[in-house]
């Protein structure tokens, strides 16, 4: 793993900050006053606030959609001010900075790349002057990944190369008996509700169905084969399962979110291979500690109440 990194000027910012308020506003002038030529995109600011994973799940789908020697700035950091670290991940052509906070663990865990962690008198003599204790991400990300877009400073400059991170909270998709077993990472403006689990759970299933808030939902292949009002599953443009309610909000209409237990099955194995241990329970994201790095952080679940309909 190389820690070589080209820029390419383009760089997306993803957080919980919403559009209330000056945040996403001041870290971008921060970047542009540093770099004016920064092309900036704002891949989403509608993360679950103190929810790193949702930001880790669309980072891992969507860096792909950008030009190698994109940096990927991401700040959700319910542990901002305290003595958390902060991670460059370089894989695939690509930067990723955020908190170590398990933020990155599936991009990590799922791209060959190289880990850095970022310290030393170069990060510190990029922060602002005066940081706040409640706003790194202006104060501390914002510079550090200017410079990087920049081409000012080097990974090798702002880190050394590490195995030891928090990985995602969140556990990966599981195969139980015929059945995957997954968990609702987020809904959308739509409210429908997007899962981890991926569209090769699928393969080799005859009759899909999809199990999730005391319902069995079939699977079709795009929200108008079905009457309006009535539940469908499908395989979403960033290629995981969804549970989607044709011209209605699932979310709302199902009274469930971000958390929610879901499994997968072929409806013709259902009923004869299934067994109690089968059944999604709000338990299996509740882990030990994680596979790799500092696993002092367990992986947990979290189950929001009904979401109202957009």
């Amino acid at each position: 793993m190389g820690i070589e990194f080209t820029p390419s000027g383009v760089m997306t910012i993803t957080t919980d900050f919403g559009h209330r308020g000056p945040f996403v506003g001041t870290m971008k002038g921060v970047i542009l006053s540093r770099v004016p030529s920064t092309q900036i995109i704002d891949l989403t600011h509608e993360v679950y606030v103190h929810w790193p994973a949702e930001a880790g799940f669309w980072l891992r789908r969507a860096y792909c959609y950008f030009p190698r020697g994109t940096v990927h700035l991401a700040v959700v950091d319910p542990g901002v001010g305290t003595a958390r670290d902060m991670l460059l991940v370089l894989a695939d052509g690509h930067a990723f900075i955020a908190p170590d906070n398990g933020l990155l663990g599936e991009v990590i865990e799922n791209l060959d790349g190289a880990v850095l962690r970022l310290q030393g008198r170069a990060v510190d003599n990029l922060k602002l002057d005066n940081v706040s204790a409640t706003f790194h991400g202006r104060d501390v990300f914002a510079p550090i990944a200017a410079a990087l877009v920049a081409g000012d400073a080097s990974p090798a400059d702002l880190g050394e190369l590490t195995e030891d991170y928090i990985p995602s909270i969140v556990e990966p998709p599981e195969r139980r008996g015929s059945q995957w077993i997954g968990i609702v990472i987020t809904s959308d403006n739509f409210g429908n509700l997007i899962t981890n689990i991926e569209s090769q759970a699928l393969d080799g299933m005859r009759n899909p169905v999809v199990s999730v808030g005391g319902r069995e939902i079939a699977v079709a292949r795009t929200y108008g084969e079905v009457t309006p009002g009535n539940f469908l599953a499908l395989v979403n443009s960033f290629g995981v399962v969804e549970i989607a309610c044709a011209e209605g909000s699932a979310a709302h209409e199902l009274g469930i979110a971000r958390g929610a237990p879901v499994s997968l099955a072929d409806a013709g194995l259902v009923g004869k291979t299934k067994s109690r241990q089968d059944e999604p329970n709000s338990e299996r994201s509740i882990a030990s500690p994680a596979r790799a790095g500092r696993s002092t952080n367990p992986r947990f679940l979290i189950i929001d109440g009904p979401t109202p309909a957009p």
